[in-house]
């Protein structure tokens, strides 16, 4: 699992600053709403980074891991396609050459997604 901190620290302040309106505006709160409502939002926080990747999956554009088995080396890439975990997509490595691409996992905060090449062949050079 691939722990995203950008989506950590943006959900804390959405999360947060949503409670602290809804606290502002409401004529009947009290104490324990905006108790309720910040431990609400610590929950929302603690759990985005975790459901983040799986919505938002690989986009068109994205920077990727191209991993070999046969070679046991890897490659830069960007996707060509949008698509989700274990589909194929199209991937264009940094020699400029289009491959397709089987998504093995989704990017955190210190790494890309990976993709897995489907057929071995299509890769020229491997680092």
């Amino acid at each position: 699992m691939n722990f995203n901190i950008r989506v950590f620290i943006g959900t804390f302040l959405v999360s947060f600053a949503l409670a602290l309106v809804v606290f502002a505006l409401w004529p009947e709160a009290d104490l324990m709403l905006l108790l309720k409502m910040l431990a609400l939002a610590l929950g929302i926080t603690l759990l985005s980074p975790f459901w983040y990747p799986h919505a938002r999956g690989v986009k068109k554009g994205d920077a990727v891991t191209i991993v070999s088995n046969t070679m046991g080396g890897w490659l830069r890439g960007e996707a060509l396609e949008d698509g989700r975990l274990g589909q194929e997509i199209r991937v264009l490595t940094e020699n400029n050459k289009e491959i397709k691409c089987k998504i093995s996992s989704y990017a955190g905060t210190f790494s890309r997604a990976k993709v897995k090449v489907n057929d071995e062949e299509q890769i020229v050079e491997v680092r």
